[in-house]
């Protein structure tokens, strides 16, 4: 019966049928986590933990061998954004300085242990900066800033050197990321009125639209293999996971649940999407194969 039924369904043109993927939860604390970034190896899961009542640290968790706790490696009162370097010894973050009702925001790094930690790409005057990511060869940061009064996305050693801006318009843009092989960088932007999904090449040019719908996509994240883009929307009126191929085909919710789903993450095999999710009343790390 399936079997006629798909049969009559592509004949009268709507395509296969596929199944969902299934979906395994991960971990089990129930804290709310964002901005997940696996270690290359695959081994280790970084974001950013609610770890105490206004605290927001980085945190680690082994997979292999699996552990049964995140390790929270800042202690300052809000440090989130990881983003690990390519050999998986180092990872780059923004951390917030608080001063009243203002602050800053600037991009440190530390050792995978939460040791030797630093200040990268030292900015003059007052300037927020966001979303660091490791370009994939190591040699260069991806970020945004707000040094020219609006935010735009830059590229620098990681010493501030061969600072490079790439984008130049009013629109705000955020989590900037480099494709696998480092030739182009996809980005969220209002650009054209409401938030979508972007690609351009590495030095800013060539900028094209990958999403184009009323409502909000966010939080792009590259397949390890370059071919496929995961990302948050509001098009189903609650935050779900979509994969879009970067030809804009085969767009599909892989999440499809009524309650909050964000922070897509690929594991480096490829083979595995997670995201964070409430849907079993706790925010925890789900994963399906899309």
């Amino acid at each position: 019966m399936v079997g006629a039924l798909c049969t009559l369904m592509v004949a009268l043109g709507f395509g296969p049928i596929t199944a969902a993927s299934p979906i395994t939860r991960l971990t089990h604390d129930g804290k709310r986590k964002e901005d997940l970034a696996w270690s290359p190896d695959g081994k280790k899961l970084a974001c950013s933990y609610y770890h105490q009542t206004g605290r927001i640290g980085i945190a680690v968790l082994e997979f292999d061998p699996s552990a049964a706790a995140w390790r929270v490696l800042t202690k300052d009162p809000v440090e989130r954004s990881p983003s690990w370097s390519p050999d998986g010894k180092r990872l780059v973050f923004i951390h917030v300085t608080q001063s009243g009702t203002d602050g800053e925001l600037d991009i440190h790094e530390m050792a995978e242990d939460g040791s030797a930690r630093k200040h990268l790409v030292p900015i003059p005057g007052k300037s927020f900066e966001n979303f660091p990511a490791w370009s994939p060869d190591g040699k260069s940061l991806l970020f945004t800033t707000t040094k020219d009064k609006t935010q735009e996305i830059y590229q620098a050693a990681p010493d501030g050197g061969n600072l490079r801006r790439l984008t130049s318009d009013p629109s705000l843009k955020q989590y900037p990321r480099w494709s696998p092989d480092g030739k182009q960088i996809a980005f969220n932007s209002n650009r054209d009125g409401n938030f979508e999904i972007y690609v351009m090449a590495a030095d800013g040019t060539d900028v094209k639209r990958l999403t184009e719908h009323p409502a909000t996509d966010v939080s792009p994240a590259w397949s390890p293999d370059g071919k496929r883009m995961a990302f948050v929307s509001m098009r189903d009126t609650n935050p779900e996971i979509y994969v879009v191929n970067l030809d804009g085909s085969g767009l599909r919710n892989v999440s499809d649940y009524p309650g909050y789903d964000f922070s897509p993450a690929w594991k480096p095999d490829g083979r595995t999407l997670t995201w964070v999710s409430d849907r079993d009343n706790q925010y925890d790390v789900y994963s399906c194969s899309p």
